[in-house]
């Protein structure tokens, strides 16, 4: 690609990209309600005032429209009480990024005054519960500094921070705060996604090399889940959401805006993806202009939400970032890597990332990417079974470019017990009507074979959810949590959640690339102890159907409509068993599943 073209392509796939934020633009102005507040179209109710939808709003409206209307949700949201107000690192970012566009339109000198002074109203802690909180807190004390001596100070933490929460491949680590790979980490793709900005905002401001280098190993890290369909995020909370989404388009749209920011051939790889990504997201646009958070449409939980998603505050966040990027926004366009080079197409074979647990193998056909040891859950609770990084499980199967194995689900403990299928080939016995699953494996081993990969694997069952407070000591030490140390004892059960004694299992998965198959094997060791527990979805599947072959028993999932497939409720030998089965994952067959 000669330098004129390259910059005509970057030119055209910025005006495409413009077109798809200003309708999410509009769309997010029709819902400004007369007060200022914003309605939420999936809730059915006023977007929730402690996120950042009002601000984010304003920032798009400010961007790609004339007029004052962009006035009304942010005053709005400044006349609320403190205590209604949150997300405080979101929201002084969505300031910051007005005020210093208000300064280059040269806007009157009442709004920049007004604006200003609104980042009183999201003072920054110095702790948060998730990494990424305090990654953008500090980012924008970075930003922020006002004097050489305070970003040097500012920056030095930052660093440390980065070395803290990345794994040596160059994942983001948003829980816990003191990582140990043994005990458990979390790296859900979306916040990773989200570090990336991070860095890209604190480098906008100074060039640092440190940071350069974790933002480089960062962006490469993604060789483990970008695929040409345009799909990166399916792994952990927040899973393939476009809060993501617009955390890395902002980031490969920054890299773009900045004349000799990058090589002409790294330009060319980051214009492949962005342009990816947005030939998807277009696929998402609902009749209203705003975006489905995921691919698979549909709202909440059942659609594989998390709770703390809403469709106005996501769309809000990309229109917003997007807007601006597009415009030219310093804070987001400050960025060079003129030493990168993109490593985001592996050969055919295995890649991984051992102290996550993540694996992705890349074959003729087949492109899967597999959680392999478990990881910690975050947001482990009493109702909620969270699968979502469950261990030996194929979260992301591609076949012949085209997705086919449902991502595993978020669901309550109740619906699972009912539809135990639901869980796909993560194993799920219940004890004492207790659900336990292969959240976790002690060890893993990988084998690269003729066929494909072999992954073993043993363990015992892990407690899906938190044990109730039973005795008055535990209500009381629950409460304490809750009220003095913000929930820390309760998300630190999610490292290492207690299993069932007595039992343990062994797994074995094959991916044949040739033949398309998935081959499980699952071997229940012998146990004296009684009563034994019950598998409840032996020789366990859960595909993505399409529409046309939807049915009364289908449920949707954060990629679409699924079907799910497992056995009759068995109970755990105590002499021991083995079981065999195989999921076909071509287009003429997928779905079959034969047991042995």
């Amino acid at each position: 690609m000669q330098r004129d073209d390259g910059q005509d392509a970057v030119e055209g796939e910025r005006r495409a990209l413009l077109r798809l934020t200003t309708g999410v633009s509009g769309a997010l102005r029709a819902l400004v309600r007369a007060d200022g507040t914003l309605s939420d179209p999936c809730s059915d109710a006023p977007s929730p005032s402690d996120h950042y939808a009002p601000v984010f709003s304003a920032l798009a409206m400010l961007v790609t429209s004339s007029g004052t209307q962009w006035r009304k949700p942010l005053e709005q949201w400044a006349r609320m009480p403190a205590h209604a107000r949150g997300h405080e690192p979101f929201n002084r970012l969505g300031i910051g990024l007005l005020a210093e566009t208000l300064g280059r339109q040269e806007s009157p000198d009442v709004d920049l005054r007004s604006v200003h002074a609104m980042l009183s109203l999201c003072p920054l802690a110095r702790t948060y519960p998730s990494n990424n909180w305090s990654l953008l807190a500090q980012a924008l004390r970075v930003r922020e500094a006002e004097s050489p001596r305070r970003l040097a100070w500012e920056r030095r933490r930052l660093r440390a921070q980065v070395r803290r929460w990345t794994t040596r491949e160059g994942g983001f680590i948003d829980f816990p705060r003191r990582p140990n790979a043994e005990r458990g980490i979390a790296t859900p793709v979306a916040y990773h996604l989200k570090y990336l900005l991070c860095l890209h905002l604190a480098l906008g401001r100074d060039p640092d090399l440190e940071l350069e280098r974790a933002l480089i190993r960062g962006l490469d890290w993604l060789r483990l889940f970008l695929t040409d369909a345009g799909y990166c995020g399916g792994f952990g909370r927040s899973n393939h959401a476009l809060f993501g989404d617009a955390c890395l388009l902002t980031v490969l749209h920054g890299l773009l805006q900045r004349p000799d920011a990058l090589r002409p051939d790294a330009a060319q790889e980051v214009l492949r993806v962005a342009r990816n990504i947005r030939q998807r997201l277009e696929c998402q646009r609902r009749d209203d202009g705003l975006l489905w958070l995921t691919p698979g449409g549909g709202c909440g939980e059942a659609a594989g939400w998390d709770g703390y998603m809403f469709l106005s505050v996501y769309n809000a966040w990309f229109a917003g970032l997007l807007s601006a990027t597009i415009n030219g926004h310093p804070w987001l366009t400050g960025t060079s890597l003129p030493d990168w080079t993109p490593a985001w197409n592996p050969e055919q074979g295995i890649h991984e990332d051992r102290e996550a647990g993540l694996l992705r193998f890349r074959g003729e056909r087949v492109d899967a990417q597999i959680s392999t040891r478990g990881q910690a859950v975050q947001g482990f609770g009493r109702s909620m079974v969270d699968l979502r990084q469950a261990a030996m499980c194929p979260f992301h199967v591609e076949v012949d470019g085209r997705p086919v194995v449902a991502p595993p689900p978020r669901i309550s403990a109740e619906s699972l017990k009912k539809h135990p299928g639901h869980a796909g080939g993560t194993p799920i016995v219940e004890a004492d009507e207790v659900l336990f699953g292969m959240t976790r494996l002690d060890a893993v081993t990988v084998e690269a074979v003729d066929s494909g990969v072999v992954l073993t694997g043993s363990g015992s069952p892990v407690r899906l959810t938190r044990a109730p407070e039973r005795t008055l000591w535990d209500r009381l030490r629950a409460t304490l949590d809750w009220r003095l140390l913000g929930g820390h004892l309760g998300r630190q059960q999610g490292l290492r959640p207690p299993t069932h004694p007595g039992y343990r299992w062994a797994a074995r998965l094959e991916i044949d690339d040739a033949k398309a198959v998935l081959r499980y094997q699952l071997h229940l060791h012998p146990s004296s102890r009684k009563p034994h527990p019950r598998w409840l979805n032996p020789a366990g599947n859960r595909r993505l159907v399409r529409e046309t072959e939807s049915t009364d028993a289908s449920c949707r999932s954060s990629l679409g409509l699924t079907a799910s497939q497992a056995g009759p409720p068995a109970p755990w030998p105590g002499e021991g068993a083995t079981r065999k089965w195989e999921v076909r994952l071509a287009e003429l067959d997928s779905g079959s599943s034969e047991q042995t």
